[in-house]
């Protein structure tokens, strides 16, 4: 990134600071806004890393298209939320859930939906494990992670792509894990049709 962000930043869009060093602002007396951040955060692979809202500016930047300066003002806001917070940790999964919440509240809602996590909420997960086998479990989240995505990608340009590329992966599989895999596609793209008929999205 160029240093347009740094000259964004001192034309006030935030009282935040998107760059900073946080071994560094740990050793002053003063307190800043940035001091009441999460000083770490946990990625989605266990690592432990400092918290960078650079990071975050970055991400909207990479998996949006978001303008830089909107991405900047998007950080921001999700900075001041954070500052009520009290959290000295906070999850990677937690703070794109915030970063969503703000895109919504800003009428951003097909970049939300480029940026959201797709998953398995863990009642839902508890459950499955306690009615599936190994195999058919595994195939049951595929599934519902590609109902998901399929859904959420039918409002981007690539959509047809993507379906075309997730048909061709499931003439791979066996022909109950196939089935799975189609039927949940089949299944997003029907309610997709139903709500754009409906003028819902």
């Amino acid at each position: 990134m160029d240093n347009g962000i740094d000259v964004l930043i001192a034309e006030g869009i935030g009282m935040f600071k998107i760059n900073f060093d946080p071994k560094k602002e740990l050793k002053k007396k003063i307190i800043n806004p940035e001091d009441l951040l999460p000083k770490r955060v946990e990625t989605t692979d266990g690592k432990i890393s400092a918290f960078n809202p650079q990071n975050i500016v970055e991400s909207l930047i990479r998996e949006t298209g978001l303008e830089q300066k909107r991405a900047i003002e998007i950080t921001t806001n999700v900075l001041r939320r954070l500052s009520t917070l009290g959290l000295d940790f906070i999850a990677a999964p937690h703070l794109r859930e915030l970063i969503c919440g703000e895109l919504t509240s800003q009428g951003l809602h097909e970049y939300r939906c480029q940026y959201t996590r797709l998953g398995i909420p863990i009642y839902d997960v508890r459950e499955m494990l306690k009615e599936q086998s190994g195999s058919t479990f595994s195939s049951l989240i595929t599934a519902q992670v590609i109902e998901q995505f399929v859904h959420l990608d039918r409002l981007s340009e690539d959509a047809q792509m993507v379906i075309d590329e997730i048909t061709q992966y499931a003439t791979k599989l066996e022909l109950s894990e196939r089935k799975l895999i189609m039927d949940s596609m089949e299944n997003a793209l029907r309610l997709y049709a139903e709500k754009k008929a409906k003028n819902i999205i």
